[in-house]
């Protein structure tokens, strides 16, 4: 326990002088290589760098390694538990014949769907395939699912003349709370492909220096925070901070304390490109909202007060009463806990967040993010 001032110092001379912290601190202020070229969070990038990392003749050189990893998290660890007829001891048998599987990128397809005989066309981020198992991968970076996206591949796959014994429809997002709507496809985000893929090749005896620092490159650009979002794709250097904090326990727990019923300044978001701040209004964010996503939950010192939106008029329902705005339910809610008339003017959607029905909470702020960013994306393509 830090007992006095200079104590104190003495702890954080340490910490800025340990090379475990500053390794840590270097991560934060150099650029990958993915940003440098300005492919730091683009869709089509990552589908074909993780192409690239899964298939079996690919210049990583690890043969089906990576891909065996893969289908192992997908099949057993994944983020919505989903268990398949694939298992271990299947995938290490070679009884599917990874070493054959062919990996492709924006493959193209359609079909006539039976009960409105129109056509439906889909474009897969991800196309694995061998005479056995077939995947698909659909990518969400930057966006959530268009329309019925996930449902339309699916009456697509369906009506295709191919036959495979397993057929995997996967849906990859670093946002666990993006979920698809198709409930045949199994979830995944980013943090699995980094803790069951990447790791583990990185850890290859095999492994070439030059690929293992591409694929270093890789993981630094994962842990940048991707655009509009304060937060990175992946969780990669929490060995790191857990040895920095068991050696500076008291110091760093001393810090926590002085802040914790404090809001810290929101971390500087490093992109890879300009991104326009997010302007939609009010009423086409929640438009887009569905009836998991109606909660709203916020922290205010050390009481959690609740809300609700109706999401056909926009307006929060907070303690009986019914407001136009979230900043107007917001300052309603400091009142309540701080005393009447003691704010009067308040950031809605930093107060604000969403609870999902895993429990899982977004901020506002986040969730606007995400939609202008989406809709950026849809006009790039």
């Amino acid at each position: 326990m830090i007992t006095n001032t200079k104590e104190l110092k003495s702890q954080l001379n340490k910490i800025i002088s340990d090379p475990d912290f500053l390794r840590l601190q270097e991560s934060f202020e150099k650029e990958s290589l993915f940003q440098l070229l300005g492919f730091g969070h683009r869709e089509t990038m990552h589908s074909a760098f993780i192409s690239w990392l899964l298939s079996p003749i690919s210049s990583l050189n690890l043969g089906s390694f990576p891909l065996k990893r893969f289908l192992y998290y997908i099949c057993e660890e994944n983020v919505s538990n989903v268990k398949t007829t694939i298992d271990f001891d299947l995938i290490e048998s070679d009884a599917l014949e990874l070493e054959k599987m062919e990996v492709a990128t924006e493959v193209t397809a359609s079909a006539v769907d039976p009960d409105t005989n129109t056509k439906l066309n889909a474009r897969f981020d991800l196309y694995l395939t061998n005479d056995f198992v077939r995947i698909i991968v659909e990518n969400k970076v930057l966006s959530r699912e268009n329309k019925d996206q996930t449902e339309t591949y699916t009456k697509i796959l369906n009506n295709l003349d191919d036959s495979y014994t397993y057929d995997l429809k996967v849906f990859l997002s670093p946002d666990t709370t993006v979920k698809p709507k198709c409930p045949e496809f199994i979830q995944v985000d980013y943090q699995g492909l980094y803790d069951f893929v990447i790791v583990p090749c990185l850890n290859h005896p095999k492994i070439s220096i030059a690929n293992k620092n591409l694929l270093e490159q890789y993981v630094h650009n994962l842990r940048m925070v991707y655009k509009g979002v304060n937060k990175p794709m992946a969780k990669v250097n929490d060995e790191l901070c857990i040895a920095i904090y068991n050696k500076y326990k008291d110091v760093l727990d001393e810090i926590f304390d002085a802040v914790k019923n404090e809001t810290p300044e929101k971390r500087k978001v490093k992109t890879s490109s300009t991104v326009r701040p997010s302007r939609i209004p009010w009423n086409e964010i929640y438009a887009r909202l569905n009836e998991n996503e109606k909660y709203l939950e916020s922290t205010y010192g050390n009481t959690i007060t609740k809300a609700e939106i109706d999401l056909t008029s926009g307006h929060i329902l907070f303690q009986g009463k019914e407001y136009s705005s979230l900043s107007s339910a917001a300052i309603a809610a400091i009142n309540s806990i701080r005393g009447e008339n003691h704010a009067d003017r308040y950031n809605g959607f930093e107060f604000w967040s969403i609870v999902y029905p895993n429990g899982e909470k977004k901020k506002l702020s986040e969730v606007r993010a995400d939609i202008e960013l989406a809709l950026v994306q849809d006009e790039e393509d």
